[in-house]
């Protein structure tokens, strides 16, 4: 009996637990921004930053306004909680793993003829590795840092006068290609 107790004392020790994260969440200033310029030019802009980041476009709706865009890379610790394990020793915050993904909301919407506004909410998923347990995904909490850095680089983007996108002009088909189309 006194070697079940001694074993049973053992494996709840070594147990691991989760402890969820208790950041709060963002506030809405530093997720969202107000620009001097019309609703195309920040949708423009918007595509801009996501093609420079090389994020992959999960969908996008025109008419209101919103892009969801999904990260190459997995994202660190200084871009969202995860919480916090405990194995044997004191508690440690939960890494995220290399299949973690990151997926942002873009939501632009037209505030008059030459203003407009953009938010960006960042959503971060990663598997967590609890000892003792299955792999569970967890969502993490963000800390604000893509954010803010995407907002930043849409703002950059829409102060660039001249710069905006011009849509090419079609070229005439020559007289002769007309000919061996027919």
């Amino acid at each position: 009996m006194a070697r079940f107790v001694r074993i049973s004392v053992v494996v709840v020790t070594l147990a691991g637990c989760f402890y969820p994260p208790v950041q709060k969440p963002l506030d809405r200033p530093s997720t969202h921004l107000v620009l001097d310029a019309p609703y195309y030019r920040v949708w423009d802009a918007v595509h801009r930053v996501i093609t420079a980041n090389n994020y992959r476009v999960i969908t996008e709706d025109p008419d209101s306004g919103t892009i969801e865009a999904q990260a190459g890379s997995a994202f660190t610790l200084s871009d969202a909680d995860c919480g916090k394990l405990r194995a044997v020793g004191p508690k440690f915050r939960a890494e995220p793993d290399p299949d973690a993904t990151a997926v942002y909301d873009f939501k632009i919407r037209p505030r008059g003829a030459e203003r407009s506004s953009v938010e960006v909410e960042g959503t971060y998923t990663s598997p967590v590795h609890i000892p003792f347990h299955p792999v569970r995904g967890e969502r993490c909490v963000s800390r604000g840092t893509q954010e803010q850095r995407l907002l930043k680089q849409i703002a950059e983007q829409v102060s660039k006068k001249g710069e905006a996108t011009r849509w090419a002009e079609p070229v005439p088909t020559p007289p002769h290609a007309r000919e061996t189309v027919r």
